[in-house]
């Protein structure tokens, strides 16, 4: 076998280049962080309290272990009795163990079939919510061509 003559790779990377590119990037890095700091002026602007303040930390709770228990005590009392969520509206609440014995013996409601007050919509109700809706004109139309 003849030996070959070795030479070194010429294809190589250069190392002024990489230098180069190694300095450019540093050098972006710098400017960019520079440029960072005069756009979003990230110093406070507040002037400093005097020394003789004394600061009053926030209004934290007295004793939030009885504040927790008188509050899970309120919404037991909710749960177990009986009383008006809004009179207004009609809506009412029952205690739990009765609307889930209401649900036990009676089932869920069947929400397929359409209800007497969804298959004769209340105009009166639409118009004073929205009166000049669509929806209300065309109540009224189906109202008036239904009589």
């Amino acid at each position: 076998m003849a030996k070959a003559n070795r030479h070194p790779e010429t294809r190589d990377v250069q190392p002024r280049v990489l230098l180069a590119f190694g300095g450019g990037l540093l050098l972006f890095i710098a400017l960019a962080a520079i440029g960072v700091k005069l756009i979003f002026n990230t110093a406070p602007t507040w002037l400093p309290l005097p020394t003789d303040t004394i600061l009053e930390g926030p209004g934290l709770q007295a004793a939030p272990r009885q504040d927790l228990t008188a509050f899970r005590a309120e919404e037991d009392r909710q749960l177990k009795t009986l009383g008006w969520v809004d009179r207004n509206a009609g809506i009412a609440r029952i205690p739990i163990d009765d609307a889930m014995w209401a649900v036990v013996s009676h089932g869920l409601p069947d929400w397929s079939r359409p209800t007497a007050a969804a298959t004769e919509p209340d105009c009166a109700l639409l118009t004073a919510a929205v009166p000049r809706a669509p929806q209300a004109q065309n109540c009224q139309q189906q109202r008036g061509a239904g009589r």
